[in-house]
């Protein structure tokens, strides 16, 4: 195939920008890119999909998901609840821990059309847990064609600090389910569906609760086998305090300590990280998930991006959960990325939009490891990418293709995708799932599990008549 007459952001290591381009797809690889001319006379036997002069990038990747709470959208305002504790133990736990399996391989199947039809191509995702049904979703991801990270939930908690913390029962896990659990999954289930299926350890968090000897298996068991760790870590600033009363000058510092750093790792929101910690990731390889659209809606403090990268640490970007965030749309997500980031320092002259859209592509493929294989258009690399309609309104007109793509598009903009050289989506249709049928049935799912989790204050603040 040839998706011709586009513009190109390449996003290969000179970052070209190609007007009126070409991308010839066989099987699986891109085997030429090009202007669309010289392109179309090399290769005329070649079927030509006409790009009508919109924008072709690479897939976008989402490098902290909770799958399970995307049939929890916005369940954080209604009925405010006085803290982040408060929150996941009077609503989102039990919510979650009343999924059955064909609940969470539901709310998986929600995620990932979204996911997809906003042009994401790759995801990584932080935390299931063995109610969700780690079969079944995995399943979803393969016959979607989306590529994916299934972070298997990894966890040491006793009984008691559990009762203190309000964990919902459907969410708790021994150590040794948590580990068995990933050990299979990961036997079952890495590099299926042509590679594009990678199983991780999804650690919940360091915490007054967790035995760090949790950390230093986990890092031993992933080595061994060469999987990713996820963890969401220093988030706030009693994250800062933790590791004071762990001994450490951070928990970066504890996670190093318990051989869960490096170049398979990323560490989800780091908004209370310190100049040492960047220091460190940046030495390790470790990837940072930056998710500037939660971190603003739950009033957190802004993560130092900007300081970060300036660091050398690579940065990515992920939406989170649903029930705050209430989007898995990383292209809106992208230019919250930018704002925040300049109200941060007080100036337009930080972030420029060629920066996250790096963050977006090839700092998320590089995040997932594979950046060898994806995460910009070059000859050799797997046929992942995604076009962007721009004859709408917000879109009109294009100056700058870059700066259009982060400010002014939206997840609704995005046309057709291709991951692994498979048409996925086509003129917003998709080809891999039945949207309809998935719509229906979480529509049907939802206030049953609310129902049976005995869950309320959900509803608005405002009467209902």
């Amino acid at each position: 195939m040839i998706f011709d007459n586009v513009t190109i952001l390449t996003m290969d290591p000179q970052r070209r920008i190609i007007l009126n381009g070409a991308v010839v797809v066989s099987g699986r690889k891109i085997v030429a890119v090009g202007k669309s001319k010289e392109i179309v006379e090399k290769f005329p036997e070649k079927r030509r999909i006409n790009g009508n002069g919109n924008i072709l990038l690479p897939g976008l990747y989402n490098t902290h998901v909770h799958m399970a709470q995307c049939m929890l959208r916005g369940i954080s305002e209604g009925k405010p609840l006085d803290s982040l504790s408060n929150w996941l133990s009077q609503r989102t736990w039990p919510l979650q821990g009343s999924y059955t399996e064909e609940d969470g391989r539901a709310s998986a199947s929600l995620c990932i059309l979204e996911m997809l039809k906003a042009g994401t191509t790759g995801f990584v995702e932080c935390l299931l847990a063995g109610v969700y049904g780690f079969d079944g979703i995995a399943e979803v991801c393969i016959d979607s064609g989306i590529r994916a990270a299934l972070g298997r939930i990894a966890m040491d908690i006793s009984p008691e600090t559990k009762e203190k913390l309000g964990m919902h029962p459907g969410m708790y896990e021994t150590r040794e389910q948590c580990l068995t659990g990933a050990i299979q999954a990961y036997d079952r289930w890495n590099n299926a569906g042509d590679g594009r299926l990678q199983v991780w350890f999804g650690c919940r968090s360091v915490s007054d609760g967790h035995d760090p000897s949790l950390f230093d298996e986990v890092g031993r068991l992933a080595r061994e086998r060469n999987m990713g760790i996820t963890i969401h870590l220093s988030e706030q600033e009693s994250d800062i305090q933790l590791a004071h009363k762990l001994g450490f000058r951070s928990l970066t510092e504890f996670a190093h300590t318990h051989g869960i750093l490096g170049p398979r790792t990323v560490l989800a929101h780091y908004c209370a990280s310190t100049e040492h910690e960047w220091e460190l990731a940046a030495r390790t390889g470790t990837s940072i998930s930056h998710n500037p659209a939660n971190n603003s809606t739950a009033g957190w403090t802004p993560a130092p991006v900007v300081e970060m990268m300036a660091a050398g640490v690579n940065v990515a970007l992920g939406c989170d959960g649903a029930p705050s965030n209430s989007n898995m749309d990383v292209l809106r997500d992208m230019r919250i990325a930018c704002h925040s980031a300049r109200v941060s320092h007080h100036t337009r002259n930080v972030m420029p939009s060629e920066t996250v859209l790096e963050m977006a592509t090839i700092n998320g493929a590089r995040a997932l490891g594979i950046e060898d294989q994806t995460g910009s258009i070059e000859v050799g690399k797997c046929a992942d990418f995604i076009i962007i309609n721009t004859d709408s309104p917000n879109l009109t007109p294009v100056w700058n293709p870059v700066s259009s793509v982060v400010f002014a598009a939206q997840g609704s903009d995005v046309d057709t995708v291709v991951i692994d050289g498979r048409i996925i989506m086509q003129g917003r249709k998709m080809l891999t799932m039945d949207e309809g049928a998935i719509l229906e049935d979480v529509r049907k799912r939802y206030q049953e599990v609310a129902k049976r989790a005995n869950v309320s204050g959900i509803a608005p603040r405002w009467p209902i008549t």
